[in-house]
């Protein structure tokens, strides 16, 4: 029987961080429901990630380690499937085998004098595991069958040379099959599930492996960033003006605020410059060139709803990262013509900071606040108050300069610490 997240990845206690990564990505093969269309396989799938989420936080594996099993699933876990659901069942007849994977230890043990054939089970140290074996010994009867003394465990022979199956713990049942007529349609049915079928590739393996939050974040932090670059560079005789302004204030903060409320000494207001911006030449007039554009992102999005709609039959679920990769590549080709890097990134990040600190919420571990989005709102905020002709020099520095740098990098730093140093 499955007793811990261990067993589920098939791991053992003492695993290093890759080996439970490389366990994670194996089992993800098989029970992606993408691969896999048991009925259990999406709750097997969910459970697995759950073990995986787990187990691959060294932080959270410790308190795992330190709760033990039982403790930790009823204190600090939710969205868990039954234990019923992932650890599987004594049915024989499921049609979905996969792949055969390596156990921990097979063994056979007992033999019987029968003309039937013969059977045997065995449990090894941490999971049960089940196989069975016959031949035929007459020329009229040929038919063979085992059951397992574990609920992990159930393979049964087919008609033929015989079949034999392997199962490692809360894993739905893989097996081979060497037999004629019967089998062959099993093979069949389960050939585009299986490694090598259709959808399954090395790129698409290495794409699935990835974890693109973060890069994402620290993407869009750098477009917004590469942004102000080009607005210092078409304002950099204004910003010497400036800096020799303040200088010459020193370090009072009364003068200081009286240099920045004074004027703008030439400084364009993030209004004028993303009107000013052209990356190119619009190729229709200025409402249907904004209407285009806007309709591109609008098109992105429908086209993601049907996708969702004829996948899953959903078309309110989570975001997912592929979906907001989408996203961020639409939304990013329809605001750079328009308004540079500089209106690109203030656009990217309160998108992506907001769906990705959703998406880490969602998952057990750190829980990011919803506040490390706050300050990358600030840019488009700064943009509305110029549009109404209420900004000023102080107000566009706070809210186009200090809000975004200083705020922005808080999430990435900080996952960033996380992920290499655990705390």
């Amino acid at each position: 029987m499955t007793e811990d997240f261990y067993d589920l990845l098939d791991v053992p206690d003492d695993a290093s961080q890759d080996e439970i990564k490389t366990a994670y990505r194996e089992q993800v093969r098989v029970y992606h429901p993408d691969h896999n269309d048991d009925d259990r396989a999406r709750a097997q799938f969910t459970a697995v990630k759950k073990a995986y989420d787990i187990l691959g936080d060294p932080v959270e594996r410790q308190a795992y380690d330190r709760l033990g099993h039982k403790d930790y699933v009823a204190k600090r876990t939710s969205g868990l499937p039954s234990a019923d659901v992932w650890r599987s069942s004594d049915s024989d007849d499921e049609a979905s085998d996969v792949e055969e994977e390596p156990q921990r230890a097979t063994a056979t043990a007992g033999a019987g004098a029968s003309a039937a054939g013969t059977s045997g089970s065995t449990t090894n140290s941490r999971s049960s595991a089940g196989s069975s074996s016959g031949t035929a010994s007459s020329a009229s009867t040929a038919s063979a069958g085992a059951t397992s003394s574990s609920s992990t465990a159930g393979t049964s022979g087919t008609t033929g040379t015989g079949s034999t199956g392997t199962r490692s713990a809360g894993r739905t049942t893989t097996g081979t099959t060497e037999s004629t007529g019967t089998s062959a349609s099993n093979a069949d049915a389960s050939a585009e599930s299986e490694p090598g079928g259709v959808g399954d590739n090395a790129v698409v393996r290495w794409w699935r492996r990835q974890n693109f939050s973060l890069p994402l974040i620290w993407l869009s932090v750098f477009v917004y960033l590469s942004g102000l670059g080009h607005f210092a560079s078409a304002n950099r005789s204004a910003l010497e003006a400036l800096r020799a302004e303040l200088a010459a204030a020193g370090t009072d903060p009364d003068a200081l605020a009286t240099t920045l409320s004074s004027g703008r000494y030439g400084i364009d207001s993030s209004v004028a410059y993303l009107t000013a911006f052209e990356l190119v030449a619009p190729p229709l007039a200025e409402p249907l060139w904004y209407a285009a554009l806007a309709g591109a992102v609008g098109l992105t999005l429908l086209a993601l709803l049907g996708v969702r709609a004829y996948r899953d039959g959903d078309t309110w679920g989570p975001v997912s990262i592929d979906e907001t990769i989408v996203v961020a590549l639409a939304v990013t080709a329809t605001t750079v013509p328009v308004g540079g890097p500089l209106l690109a990134g203030a656009v990217l990040m309160p998108i992506l900071f907001a769906v990705i600190v959703r998406h880490t919420r969602r998952g057990p571990g750190w829980k990011p606040s919803y506040l490390y989005v706050v300050p990358v709102l600030a840019p488009l905020v700064g943009v509305g108050l110029a549009a109404a002709d209420a900004a000023t020099l102080g107000s566009d520095l706070v809210a186009l300069v200090v809000l975004p740098i200083v705020g922005g990098l808080g999430l990435p730093l900080r996952a960033t610490i996380r992920k290499h140093f655990g705390w």
